[in-house]
């Protein structure tokens, strides 16, 4: 009997964007990040190790930025790829004259920090519940409450807030799963289209097209003891992409859908769940 987890993620902010695959035996994980616009579906190549598979960028960069494939490369994606060569010969530091005094923290700053910080503890001092919770019709509740705190404890080992349920996410969240499932597919882009920025869009969650904003989505199905909160987010963990949706520091809030239905194409009929979540952040 085999037990299958696949795992989707993307992020979607104001300036550029990628898209990367990686699928071994009986776990998928995909990856993007987008500045302004979602990506684009993504296009398959093989890289001939051991059946592994990666999907290239798809993307349309905007105002100079570049596509970029890697979860380091994600926090950059903003900056310009191509650079000036640096002129030949030594390169002097700056001189700089006179003391420099260091910064005072505001009040306000210093307040701030001190709530960061207790809650931060707070997580820390917290105990996941039913994080090993096989899905069922009557406990989702239970298994979206573990999967959050599995996420903030994650973030909080991290130097990070936590998360922050939005019920606007959830929305978002919630008909994508329903989607995926009805619709007999797994991807961020739907076949009529949709973007996880449409979704979200459409719940009033960004409330203009002026406003700016961060979006991010993680997907998962997994079968039998590989549909646990434990289980996803363990391997959500170990995927770079879906790790940097989890720590990107600018998200502060969050919507979790979990369905104990797995789209009918891909488990074979297996016992499962499908997991989606969502990321935001509006950027005033």
């Amino acid at each position: 009997m085999r037990h299958f987890v696949l795992l989707l993620t993307t992020a979607v902010s104001m300036f550029g964007c990628a898209l990367m695959g990686l699928s071994a035996d009986a776990a998928v994980a995909r990856s993007a990040v987008a500045r302004g616009k979602a990506p684009a579906p993504p296009q398959a190549r093989a890289d001939g190790s051991r059946g592994h598979r990666l999907a290239d960028a798809a993307c349309v960069p905007r105002r100079g930025r570049v596509c970029q494939a890697s979860a380091k490369s994600q926090r950059r994606a903003s900056r310009p790829r191509h650079l000036s060569p640096a002129p030949s010969g030594a390169v002097k530091p700056a001189k700089q004259t006179g003391a420099v005094k260091p910064t005072k923290a505001t009040a306000g700053e210093t307040a701030a920090a001190t709530v960061r910080a207790g809650q931060i503890a707070g997580v820390l001092a917290t105990r996941c519940e039913n994080t090993e919770l096989t899905p069922e019709a009557g406990n989702l509740g239970l298994i979206r409450a573990a999967v959050l705190c599995l996420v903030n404890v994650k973030r909080a080992q991290n130097g990070e807030s936590p998360l922050r349920l939005s019920a606007q996410l959830g929305q978002a969240a919630e008909g994508h799963d329903h989607e995926l499932i009805s619709a007999d597919y797994f991807a961020h882009v739907s076949p009529s289209g949709l973007t996880p920025v449409d979704r979200v869009r459409g719940t009033g969650y960004i409330p203009g097209r002026s406003v700016g904003y961060v979006i991010g989505e993680n997907l998962a199905w997994g079968t039998y003891g590989l549909s646990t909160p434990a289980a996803i987010v363990s391997a959500w963990i170990a995927s770079p992409g879906h790790l940097a949706n989890i720590l990107e520091s600018q998200y502060t809030e969050t919507g979790i859908s979990v369905l104990a239905q797995v789209p009918p194409s891909l488990a074979n009929g297996a016992p499962g769940a499908t997991y989606a979540q969502e990321f935001g952040v509006i950027v005033h």
